[in-house]
């Protein structure tokens, strides 16, 4: 057949515009058999600048996925063969240049979604500090293939500085991530993503979904770690730092919806979690927290001025919500040799602030936790500290904030148990 060759074409401001798969209608791996377009007419080189690429959704309440293109540069073009090209374009959230090259087509005129492309990408200079409430420079290289409504992506990233603003630590992250791209709508679904946190490793699936009539996307994962730093995890939230080191066991869910039209909102203060955590071996970074930790243990297990007992580990395990930028954790159970804590309580992520309530459970009596005139007179509140199965348990409260906490006695939390005691 005959073909005509057209040397060059050069547009300005194009627009293409794919419509929705019909409903029902199953999307396609590839190019699928039909009806074949024969126009025999092959373009050396197109070059569009300033190019619109919109996907149509199939749900009409959902908004459009637009794809602002600054240059497009297709070889060979024709309908019946697939076409090299060379894009660059702009990712607004979170801003940053995209350069992709690969192959497209051939185009599928019945349904242009069909239409197969495949190639690679550089996503450099992805800019956090867009998003209100993060920081760090990202880079990622990946490949991808598909059709333009189902793209398989594969890829890497890189930021060596991420952080969250109210804390202000960076900290390195590195992830290699499986995903699905619906080009109708512009929803991810993450199949795998294996991230590195400083020294923690994460594994993260879940979806990143657009909300019927709200700009922007609704962050939803599932995230668990066997083997993560505590220093990383809460040192990332916390401000100065996390204040004790360990090894961390989390499972959490995380749901980050988009922000709605004047919200002011930081990250910290829209995102939710909900998950379990386990610390073990954990040693405190403040050296008169430790100090003191060190001393709850001699006194738990009735040898006040035994200075063997000294530099002491201990495990934490308990449950979290975090909603609005307060966490609030129930069931914390901290554990060193001779003495336990059981607390609820909360934690403002921004200010710092805490308030804690529970009990403190020894081995020992009350009166065994000191020694000479005070051991004396502590026999007398033995009785009203006595734990079931020997020991005491003692009311207390953590409050303050994180630089600067403050432990005492909560004597009101012991009134409340005996009346509650005597009630029953």
């Amino acid at each position: 057949m005959l073909r005509r060759h057209v040397s060059a074409i050069h547009l300005q401001e194009l627009q293409i515009h794919i419509p929705p798969r019909p409903p029902g209608s199953p999307p396609s791996s590839g190019i699928k058999p039909g009806k074949k377009i024969y126009f025999p007419l092959v373009i050396d080189e197109i070059v569009s600048d300033d190019a619109l690429l919109e996907m149509l959704p199939g749900d009409a309440k959902h908004i459009p996925r637009d794809f602002n293109i600054h240059r497009l540069v297709l070889h060979s073009f024709s309908f019946e063969n697939s076409a090299s090209f060379h894009a660059a374009l702009t990712n607004p959230l979170p801003l940053g240049e995209i350069d992709s090259e690969g192959q497209f087509g051939p185009w599928q005129a019945e349904q242009p979604g069909d239409t197969a492309v495949a190639g690679t990408f550089r996503y450099s200079h992805a800019d956090f500090s867009s998003i209100r409430g993060l920081s760090g420079i990202m880079s990622s290289l990946g490949k991808y293939s598909g059709t333009l409504d189902q793209i398989d992506v594969e890829g890497d990233t890189e930021m060596p500085d991420f952080a969250l603003s109210i804390a202000g630590n960076p900290l390195p992250l590195t992830t290699h991530y499986i995903a699905m791209v619906d080009g109708t709508d512009g929803n991810t679904y993450l199949k795998s993503v294996e991230a590195r946190l400083g020294n923690s490793p994460i594994s993260v699936n879940g979806e990143i979904v657009g909300i019927p009539g709200v700009k922007g996307k609704r962050i939803v994962l599932d995230a668990t770690s066997r083997d993560a730093r505590t220093e990383d995890l809460i040192g990332l939230a916390v401000k100065g730092g996390a204040p004790l080191k360990g090894s961390i066991t989390l499972h959490t869910k995380i749901d980050l919806p988009p922000p709605t039209p004047g919200d002011i909102r930081d990250v910290a203060e829209r995102l939710s979690l909900q998950g379990q955590f386990g610390i073990a071996r954990a040693r405190f970074t403040n050296p008169d927290v430790q100090s003191k930790l060190d001393s709850l243990s001699r006194a738990g297990q009735g040898e006040p001025k035994n200075e063997d007992i000294q530099d002491v580990i201990s495990n934490v395990r308990g449950q979290f919500v975090v909603r609005q930028g307060t966490a609030r954790f129930s069931g914390i159970e901290f554990e060193v040799p001779g003495a336990g804590v059981q607390l609820d309580g909360s934690y403002q992520m921004k200010s710092g602030d805490m308030d804690f309530r529970g009990h403190l459970i020894i081995d020992a009596k009350l009166s065994e936790m000191t020694m000479g005139a005070k051991s004396i007179v502590l026999k007398l509140f033995d009785p009203f500290f006595k734990k079931a199965g020997g020991g005491s348990s003692i009311p207390i409260k953590i409050t303050g904030n994180s630089t600067h906490p403050h432990y005492g006695l909560d004597l009101r939390h012991k009134s409340d148990t005996e009346t509650k005691r005597v009630a029953h």
